[in-house]
């Protein structure tokens, strides 16, 4: 089995209003996505500063058993040495070059070849954009480009820092799928800060979870996303937007409908149709306020998905509602309903429901 990539923090950082104390290790099995979420003034940023080496810092970084810091014995590697690529929620891009010099201006500074180049251009779609200025892009374009400088840097490892919390909707849906793509066409671990939960339900493989309590911030837990939404009475499920992520195998798409099936184990979900993915592993995020519960099968619905369902547990919470596991074909989805509904249906632990889920409800992406 192939060793993990690893990347070991132990560090103090003290600011004005807070302090940060970070000692975890971090590891990928495989390329893919480890986002670190918190509220907003948690120490994120810092957090990922100081991996890039742009913080002062004291403690000790080492990745893949390369020392980037150790205050004790006086090493402390500059950004530029620790081959990290760094993408910004600002795209920082050079103002006075177009695309194609921002582009260049890494190319020709790293080990980059001509087929990344093209790969890089190809993937991104950014052959359009060569020609024109950062000041003539749209803010998801910006985002691209400044994705693409990074990845032509050739980094071991890709630090981003709420590169979408700028844009609109539209623009963090255009440029999710492109950093989707990223683990698995560069083999590259990603190390991704943000605020907002779409994002981590979205994007994340790992979740390392950053706290604050008075003015002390440190890292809370860390571990695979799919097993954080199993904890219903952890704070990170008590957001309005929690829910769940179901893993399945996307089938043919019947031609003429507007409608996918996903198999999970035995039964079958209802998505709907979206251009782009193609047949095999697909993750399904779905918000716990998406899912209702009835006791017996109703015949005549416009709700597509009415599946058998176990509850495992029940968590009543402070806004007169409650959070319902359930165990649907092997794997856990979150209900939120209201404690009113919890009574008058009689729900208990143990007890055989039906989860009705709403096709359009159901958000689903590629599984990196």
């Amino acid at each position: 089995m192939k060793s993990p990539l690893s990347l070991s923090i132990n560090i103090q950082l003290n600011k004005p209003h807070f302090k940060l104390h970070a000692q975890c290790q971090i590891e990928w099995l495989k390329p893919g996505i480890h986002v670190v979420f918190g509220n907003s003034g948690c120490g994120k940023t810092h957090l990922l500063r100081a991996i890039a080496g742009l913080e002062e810092t004291q403690g000790s970084i080492e990745f893949q058993g390369v020392t980037w810091l150790d205050t004790h014995h006086n090493i402390q590697l500059p950004c530029h040495k620790r081959n990290v690529g760094v993408v910004f929620q600002d795209s920082q891009l050079f103002s006075h070059l177009n695309v194609l010099g921002n582009l260049q201006f890494a190319f020709k500074r790293s080990s980059a070849q001509q087929q990344d180049w093209d790969h890089v251009i190809d993937a991104l779609n950014l052959q359009p954009l060569l020609s024109k200025t950062a000041s003539q892009l749209s803010g998801g374009e910006k985002q691209r480009v400044s994705l693409g400088r990074s990845l032509l840097s050739k980094p071991a490892l890709l630090l981003m820092d709420e590169p979408l919390a700028s844009l609109d909707w539209h623009s963090k849906q255009e440029i999710m799928p492109y950093i989707q793509r990223i683990c698995d066409e560069w083999q590259l671990p990603i190390l991704y800060v943000t605020h907002s939960l779409d994002e981590v339900m979205q994007l994340a493989d790992q979740v390392i979870l950053l706290n604050k309590h008075d003015d002390k911030s440190a890292i809370e837990k860390i571990g695979p996303l799919v097993e954080l939404l199993q904890d219903v009475q952890h704070g990170f499920n008590q957001a309005a937007k929690a829910g769940s992520i179901i893993n399945g195998t996307l089938l043919n798409h019947e031609k003429g409908h507007d409608i996918n099936q996903v198999k999970l184990q035995q039964q079958v979900l209802y998505t709907p149709f979206q251009a782009g993915l193609t047949q095999g592993a697909i993750r399904l995020r779905i918000q716990a306020s998406d899912v209702s519960l009835c006791l017996s099968q109703p015949k005549d619905s416009s709700i597509l998905n009415i599946m058998p369902a176990n509850i495992l547990d029940i968590n009543a919470q402070d806004n007169g509602q409650c959070l319902i596991k359930l165990n649907l074909d092997g794997q856990v989805l979150l209900s939120r309903i209201s404690s009113h509904s919890v009574a008058r249906l009689k729900l208990k632990v143990g007890q055989n429901v039906f989860a009705q889920i709403k096709a359009v409800a159901l958000q689903q992406s590629l599984n990196h």
